[in-house]
């Protein structure tokens, strides 16, 4: 009778180790088959989709990569530009300051030094030994002398005392080129009775030369600030950006105009990494702030290598570039960028060709840097990866036809032995599962070798205790939270003319963060205790220093001390437990007393309660000093008072952990969003407040997990 059980269980045993076997065996041959099969199938059929594919796939890679160093790129060129703009227009303004000062000087104060007159028919004699070819041109000039040009209808005896004045430019001009000379091809006045005094001494006026009629002259003379003018030089007829800012007496009147003229290439580092990229790339300054008939902001390049070329008629203007695409919502959205102070990339058409263009503002101007990169230049490599990856895709498929049918003997010769020996095991840990499952902590296996399947029957007997730890854990962090609880008050205290709600979210089960409304008699109607504090990290740990915070406080406030004598003494007692710890409590007592019309508080290291007043749009804060509880026996704490709240004012107290939370932007929260959704639902009831904050920190997180605790405590006055 016991022995046809046994034989059946072992049948059954057998049967169902068969079934294993004879699956594993299944599985292992199509695992091995099918997808070697299917693969042949689909090299042979997909080869060609294969490589783009894989092409398209690196060329999207290459295009990230290189939008992230074409931005990197722009930043660090607009950076070194803004330095560049910075040092150009502090230069003109010391010019105009040197200019002006002797211009209005009395003659006796005057310099005397050399003056040379370059005509509008000869060159000025300067010695040949101090000529020299200014960089990029053809002129030669002389940094160690001033040139003076007349208007026509100025003789050299009316302008001879501005001529005089204007000679003591020259050690200013020849300190600021020796260490700028790089940027500044020349520096210049021109005054309002036509006189042209210019540095680095040269000749070759054209004739009729009118310094008043240029319109670097003529913009800013009429001009408050700094104007920028891209026009023919009169002198080397290259294109160049001119800065100007007008010189002003005493009285306001303008008394003529200083500029300096940059060559194209200094708005533009010498190490300009544009150039590491490709020949094709166009690096240019554009401005963002003009826009086209129709009243559309549009990009006007206002510097670019391109510019810097020979220009036979230095009278016409020079007709600036656009950069326009047909893909005007790109453009559009390359300027609302730009215009929000951001730096991007974006992928358009420009110039007939396929492009990527990346741009970053330039510090505090209405100018931008603006990088051109051919998008097929980019992508170069990965249509050559692509041609690579198609040949040996090609040379791969002839082999794995042979492959395939010695896999299909080789995996059948294994399969059928490894399978008995891989399915015991597996049974006896799937019957040791079930044990498990159904509450038996106990269930063991018996592991067998060192192989992964030995490895996974240890790792099982390793688990059951563990996991029976994690059970206990579980619930003892419950009972915890559970406790925790019930530590803090079911009800806000009732204080006739106050509306009281509170509320706690923890980042943990349990957490540091504490309020608390301590009263001293359920008639005691007029008088009430509200407690905030915040303790060192979160956690159990925190937790349990906050019930011992707790204890203490409702312990010692039972004889109605004054806030000061209570945290003094709470202060002191703490320390003796939390010396060498580095734990303490920040903490914020506030008293209400009605009866005295007046509200009394103590800080302890904590944050400022927030006091709103619709009456008058304003916030205040309960400010005082005070350290953190346990910090340091000793501390002896201050009391602050004010009066009695007014009708509809609002008192926010709050711990740290909402307004230092953090978004998906890594920015946090702030004390000014806290402050728009308090004056935004001060109308409402304390506890409507409380739920506005909540609710939008919430949607600040985004469903991220909250980093610390948040408490707040929100007191409005009724009527």
């Amino acid at each position: 009778m016991e022995t046809e059980p046994h034989h059946g269980d072992s049948a059954g045993s057998e049967a169902t180790s068969m079934r294993i076997r004879s699956k594993f065996l299944i599985f292992l041959l199509a695992m091995v088959i099918i997808p070697l099969c299917a693969l042949g199938l689909y090299a042979w059929r997909q080869t060609g989709h294969l490589g783009q594919d894989l092409a398209h796939a690196a060329a999207m890679a290459l295009e990230k990569n290189a939008s992230k160093e074409l931005v990197q790129t722009a930043d660090m060129l607009s950076e070194a530009s803004a330095d560049t703009l910075d040092l150009l227009e502090t230069s003109l303004s010391l010019t105009v300051r040197e200019a002006v000062q002797l211009l209005e000087a009395p003659p006796g104060a005057l310099p005397s030094g050399p003056m040379i007159l370059a005509t509008e028919y000869d060159n000025p004699t300067f010695p040949p030994e101090l000529l020299t070819d200014l960089p990029g041109t053809d002129v030669r000039a002389t940094y160690d002398g001033l040139a003076f040009h007349l208007a026509p209808g100025l003789t050299p005896g009316a302008a001879a005392p501005q001529m005089r004045a204007l000679s003591g430019m020259l050690p200013f001009y020849k300190t600021l080129f020796h260490r700028h000379k790089k940027l500044m091809l020349f520096g210049y006045v021109g005054l309002a009775s036509g006189l042209h005094c210019a540095y680095p001494g040269h000749g070759g006026y054209p004739p009729g030369y009118d310094p008043r009629r240029r319109p670097w002259y003529q913009n800013a003379a009429t001009s408050q600030g700094i104007t920028w003018d891209i026009m023919t030089d009169a002198i080397t007829r290259q294109v160049m950006a001119t800065m100007a800012l007008a010189l002003r007496g005493k009285d306001g009147k303008v008394l003529g105009v200083a500029g300096c003229d940059i060559p194209m290439g200094a708005l533009f580092p010498e190490s300009d990494l544009s150039r590491t990229w490709t020949d094709r790339m166009r690096a240019m300054v554009v401005s963002f702030n003009r826009r086209d008939a129709q009243g559309r902001p549009e990009l006007t390049v206002v510097a670019s290598h391109d510019y810097a070329q020979k220009s036979l008629d230095w009278t016409a203007p020079v007709e600036l570039e656009r950069i326009e695409s047909p893909d005007g919502e790109a453009v559009q959205a390359v300027v609302d960028a730009l215009m929000a102070g951001k730096a991007g990339v974006r992928r358009l058409p420009y110039r007939g060709q396929d492009t990527l263009l990346a741009f970053a503002p330039i510090r505090a101007k209405e100018l931008a840097v603006v990088l051109a990169a051919p998008r097929d230049v980019v992508v170069a490599d990965a249509h050559r990866a692509g041609t690579r990856v198609l040949g040996a895709v090609s040379r791969m498929l002839g082999h794995i036809g042979w492959f395939v049918a010695a896999a299909v003997v080789v995996v059948a010769a294994i399969s059928l032995p490894a399978s008995g020996t891989i399915a015991r095991p597996v049974m006896e840990l799937a019957a040791a599962a079930r044990k498990l499952a159904a509450g038996d902590f106990s269930a063991r296996v018996t592991p067998c070798g060192q192989d992964e399947i030995g490895e996974l029957g240890r790792s099982f007997n390793d688990m059951a205790p563990q996991l029976l730890e994690r059970v206990k854990l579980k619930n003892d962090m419950a009972l915890a939270m559970e406790v925790q609880q019930n530590l803090l008050p079911g009800r806000p205290p009732t204080v006739t003319g106050l509306d009281v709600s509170a509320l706690s979210l923890y980042c943990d089960e349990t957490g540091g963060d504490y309020f608390d409304f301590l009263e001293f008699s359920q008639d005691d109607a007029a008088h009430a205790d509200v407690v905030v504090g915040d303790v060192t990290g979160h956690g159990v740990s925190a937790a349990l220093f906050m019930a011992t915070g707790r204890a203490l406080l409702r312990g010692r406030a039972m004889d109605r001390p004054g806030p000061a004598a209570l945290l003094t003494e709470v202060n002191n007692l703490l320390c003796q437990d939390t010396q060498m710890t580095g734990r303490f409590i920040t903490l914020f007592f506030l008293r209400l007393d009605l009866a005295a019309k007046e509200v009394l508080w103590c800080r302890a290291g904590h944050d400022p309660g927030l006091l709103y007043d619709p009456a008058t749009d304003r916030f205040d804060q309960l400010m005082g000093p005070g350290i953190p509880l346990g910090a340091m026996s000793g501390w002896e704490y201050e009391e602050q008072r004010r009066q009695w709240f007014a009708p509809g004012q609002v008192l926010v107290l709050y711990t740290d952990g909402i307004h230092e939370a953090r978004g998906q932007s890594d920015g946090m929260y702030g004390k000014e969003r806290m402050e728009e959704i308090i004056r935004r639902e001060a109308a409402g009831p304390a506890s409507a407040i409380v739920n506005a904050l909540v609710a939008d920190l919430r949607e600040f997180k985004a469903g991220a997990h909250l980093e610390d605790d948040v408490t707040l405590v929100v007191i409005k006055a009724t009527e």
